[in-house]
């Protein structure tokens, strides 16, 4: 797909996932705080998700598995675009088939080795199925959207920036400057 980071194999995500993390929190900044924030996000989700399977949540409350399915393809998105910054920057849109084919993944891991679906009818598992991948990848959408929105934001700072004049630009600096004397 379009966007995809031509460089990375599916065997050696894990590793270059690790490595821009570990990039990305010694430079600090935005980048670091994203990680942080979205690998609380990532405990928030798999306690929920394990709540409700502990105490029977899913079976008590019909949204819990939206809520969770949507909180986690939200997590799986932004994880993916910061791990991947550059190429989701120039193709943010491959993050969606990204996320719909890890939660397919995940939803065949369901189907072979959870027996919570067996008393369901077949059409209901598929329903249940094709809603839980349409949520994964809104929660993809979601992440999409903040990222093209992100990057307009950037260039329209980056070109207001740049239209400055001469004069205006050597008041910038000598007011800049003399802030952090």
């Amino acid at each position: 797909m379009r966007g995809y980071p031509a460089g990375i194999q599916l065997l050696t995500i894990p590793q270059y996932l690790i490595g821009q993390l570990r990039e990305d929190m010694a430079s600090g900044g935005l980048p670091a705080l994203s990680w942080v924030f979205f690998s609380i996000w990532s405990v928030g989700v798999s306690g929920l998700h394990f709540w409700g399977v502990i105490y029977g949540i899913y079976t008590a409350i019909g949204w819990w598995d939206l809520m969770t399915h949507a909180m986690g393809g939200f997590g799986v998105a932004g994880i993916l675009a910061l791990m991947t910054r550059k190429s989701t920057r120039e193709y943010p849109s491959w993050l969606i088939p990204g996320v719909f084919a890890i939660g397919a993944g995940f939803e065949v891991y369901e189907f072979l080795f959870k027996s919570f679906w067996h008393h369901w009818s077949l059409q209901f598992y598929i329903t249940d199925t094709i809603v839980d991948l349409i949520i994964n990848t809104s929660g993809a959408v979601v992440v999409v959207i903040a990222v093209v929105t992100y990057a307009r934001v950037g260039e329209d700072e980056l070109s207001s920036r740049t239209e400055l004049s001469d004069t205006e630009s050597k008041t910038v600096d000598s007011t800049t400057s003399s802030r952090f004397r």
